[in-house]
């Protein structure tokens, strides 16, 4: 990569590179290849190569959420209670977004759209308007969608200045221009429409850094000069009203530049780059030390780059997760199952979670005692 992709500066060498040659997607999808990351210390942004043939990914091998309506990531849990994610989203776009009567919203980017859906159940005067690449999501827009408001790999110019307010929810790291992106998105809203979205918080969850199709990997300091650049106001940049991800409210209007100061950014990412070029060593450390049955503690990124580094796979027997919606299911050849129902054979445990998070998540769980690796 030559050029930074939010203000085209110039890159110097990639700050990471995987040791070895596999690279993780955010769907746990292990594929063949290198992930290479780049820095950008002008305006603070972090970027990855993007997938060879990365369109095609989205539109047809990119199906998130989809195995039943109801399906959903684990957002967090409180005491005995589970909080899904799109619960949460709904919950903290109502507190952030104040919408007009018969608002016009459209999710951009929007997989599912089950947050636009569960929006509309909270506000049955909200028109929804949904847009993706891929024909995969349609069935569920059916149920609360308009024909004449879906649209599949180009918006309709009659659109265009139409909408209230534009939701994006974990979209925008995904794409190779997001200046285009964020443009499309200022096109498509009215004088002083609003643009709301989240994106992953690479300082809250560095795993971020190292996932292969996430293209983009934003700080404050990069959100505010995309946001700038294509004529928007930014109203709000939030680090804590989504567990490791940036809420983001943004106003079409003439937004005014800052400076930025990006040299403790840059040593953030600099730190984060040596944490995964050591994370397999440790992993293979681990494994050599012992022997035994082994489980993984955790489904997604973390548990899946565990697994990827293992010299031994075979030895692990099941991946343990809280989230219902993962049980029964298959990760790697191996079941997903509770960690109430942890077999008794397992001898080794690997933590597969976000450090910040995970000696909170095993102390509310009641695991035997086992040699344990932690991230």
């Amino acid at each position: 990569m030559e050029a930074c992709c939010i203000c085209q500066s110039n890159l110097a060498k990639p700050v990471y590179e995987s040791s070895a040659p596999f690279s993780i997607t955010s769907l746990c999808q292990v594929l063949e290849g290198r992930t290479r990351v780049w820095h950008c210390e002008e305006c603070g942004h972090t970027q990855t190569a993007p997938l060879p043939t990365l369109e095609k990914f989205y539109a047809e091998d990119y199906h998130i959420l989809t195995a039943s309506e109801g399906e959903d990531q684990l957002y967090e849990v409180r005491g005995s209670e589970k909080i899904f994610r799109t619960e949460h989203q709904i919950a903290t776009l109502l507190e952030k977004v104040n919408l007009p009567v018969n608002a016009r919203v459209l999710d951009y980017g929007c997989g599912k759209a089950s947050t636009l859906k569960g929006l509309c159940g909270r506000r049955d005067d909200v028109v929804p308007f949904v847009f993706d690449v891929g024909e995969q999501y349609r069935r569920f827009w059916n149920d609360f969608v308009p024909t004449a408001n879906q649209a599949i790999n180009e918006v309709p110019v009659r659109w265009a200045g139409q909408m209230d307010a534009v939701l994006s929810f974990f979209a925008l790291e995904h794409v190779t221009d997001p200046r285009a992106f964020v443009c499309a998105v200022h096109g498509l809203l009215k004088e002083g429409g609003a643009f709301y979205f989240l994106v992953p918080n690479i300082f809250a969850n560095t795993a971020d850094l190292v996932v292969a199709d996430h293209v983009n990997h934003f700080s404050a300091q990069s959100l505010q000069r995309l946001l700038v650049d294509a004529g928007f106001i930014v109203r709000q940049i939030n680090g804590e009203a989504h567990n490791s991800a940036w809420v983001v409210v943004a106003e079409k209007g003439e937004g005014v530049g800052v400076e930025t100061e990006t040299k403790s950014i840059s040593q953030s990412v600099q730190e984060m780059a040596a944490y995964w070029n050591e994370f397999g060593d440790r992993v293979s450390a681990f494994e050599k030390a012992g022997s035994g049955a082994a489980a993984i503690y955790g489904s997604g990124f973390y548990g899946t780059f565990i697994h990827a580094s293992l010299e031994q796979p075979e030895a692990v027997v099941c991946f343990l997760d809280q989230n219902p919606h993962r049980q029964q299911q298959v990760l790697l050849g191996k079941p997903i199952v509770s960690p109430e129902a942890l077999p008794e054979t397992v001898q080794r445990l690997y933590v597969g979670l976000n450090p910040r998070v995970a000696q909170t998540e095993l102390a509310a769980e009641s695991l035997p005692e086992l040699e344990m690796f932690l991230p």
